[in-house]
């Protein structure tokens, strides 16, 4: 995996590295849709600007983030064929619709079979009362279908409520048409139990997952802070990360997870010139995004906002990116900054869906300091 990302950009940085000095602005393009890959070995694509999450129970939730589409949301329930007792699509399909009938004035409106990724589908089209992102309760249809893949069913469900459901169908069409099938990557997790999942309501904004649980310890969870004397950073990450330090210019600190694709890199670029950091995003975009694996593509979504470097007066650019390796999507969060005409590209990559993961390097990114830290 190193080598992947680091023969792609020291073949690049000679001479990138003389257009980072100038700064040259360039513009992100947003795109329409974007491919998500999943390490279960399914495919599919959704609108950029909409969000994706992994829930609690391992669910893959894609979310509309503006106007009447945020109360959309697609849901794709990934199931071990092998573990489940329902053995068939049919099997799956029927106890899913028991779940839909028990939810608040839940009924069955209409079922069928649609041509979905080489094969007739189970559908059935539910509609049932829950609260929408506002608060308000609403009558909410909902297609649940489930598709047949190697090794595992998947639960593919859309919902949101009347009036928006008929606006917002063309996002779960293009999913289903979109919707190519593989063999699991090597990485792809097994359960951790036997328990089926159950079918919930869309949830509103105040519902997040508790963050606050404490989480057991073990080297993945010890964090320890890092000092780069070369350069003049601390960043806190995982004791469990190895770290590799390249001198050569630009210079970087690669520090990574043993097992897994996971990991944040810091690069400092020394510049001719003093320069502000969004134009430093920009050419670092212009020039070089697109070639590193896990940052070919920049993602419309805001990345939020950077708690600062521990220098007054700071800015820090946050962006997301998501590429692909061994035909699973990797995404990746990034900061820039420029201090003393030196400029700092921090990346943290995951595998898109493992939401340990992306808490780690997320934090990682985000404990990024130019001065000592407090504790």
């Amino acid at each position: 995996m190193r080598n992947l990302a680091k023969d792609a950009i020291q073949s690049l940085f000679l001479v990138a590295c003389l257009l980072f000095a100038a700064a040259l602005q360039a513009g992100a393009q947003d795109v329409t849709f974007r491919t998500y890959k999943d390490n279960s070995g399914f495919s599919c694509e959704f609108p950029s600007d909409w969000d994706f999450q992994e829930a609690t129970n391992g669910d893959r939730v894609f979310s509309g983030l503006a106007g009447d589409a945020r109360d959309a949301t697609i849901i794709v329930q990934v199931i071990d064929r092998e573990r489940t007792a329902e053995k068939t699509a049919k099997a799956q399909l029927e106890r899913l619709k028991g779940q839909l009938l028990a939810a608040p004035e839940g009924r069955i409106n209409t079922e069928g079979a649609a041509p979905v990724a080489g094969q007739q589908a189970p559908f059935a089209i539910a509609s049932y009362r829950t609260a929408d992102t506002a608060g308000r309760q609403r009558t909410f249809n909902h297609i649940q279908m489930v598709v047949t893949a190697p090794r595992v069913f998947l639960l593919m469900s859309y919902s949101a409520p009347e009036g928006v459901f008929d606006e917002q169908m063309k996002v779960f069409q293009n999913c289903s048409a979109t919707l190519a099938l593989g063999e699991p990557a090597e990485s792809e997790p097994k359960a951790e139990d036997d328990d089926p999942p159950q079918f919930s309501p869309p949830k509103s904004d105040d519902e997040e997952q508790d963050a606050g649980k404490p989480a057991p310890t073990s080297d993945e969870d010890t964090i320890v802070w890092r000092r780069n004397s070369d350069r003049g950073f601390w960043i806190a990450v995982p004791r469990i990360w190895s770290s590799e330090i390249d001198a050569s210019e630009p210079y970087s600190l690669d520090m990574r997870h043993p097992d897994r694709v996971e990991g944040v890199i810091v690069w400092a670029l020394d510049l001719d010139q003093s320069t502000k950091s969004k134009d430093f995003a920009d050419a670092w975009e212009e020039n070089l995004a697109d070639k590193i694996f896990f940052m070919n593509e920049r993602l419309a979504k805001p990345a939020g906002e950077h708690p600062g470097v521990g220098v007054p007066k700071m800015t820090v650019i946050m962006r997301q990116y998501q590429g692909e390796v061994s035909g699973a999507t990797v995404q990746s969060i990034a900061a820039y900054v420029v201090y003393k005409k030196r400029g700092y590209t921090v990346v943290g990559y995951h595998f898109l869906g493992d939401e340990k993961g992306r808490k780690r390097v997320h934090d990682a990114v985000m404990s990024f300091r130019l001065a000592a830290p407090d504790n």
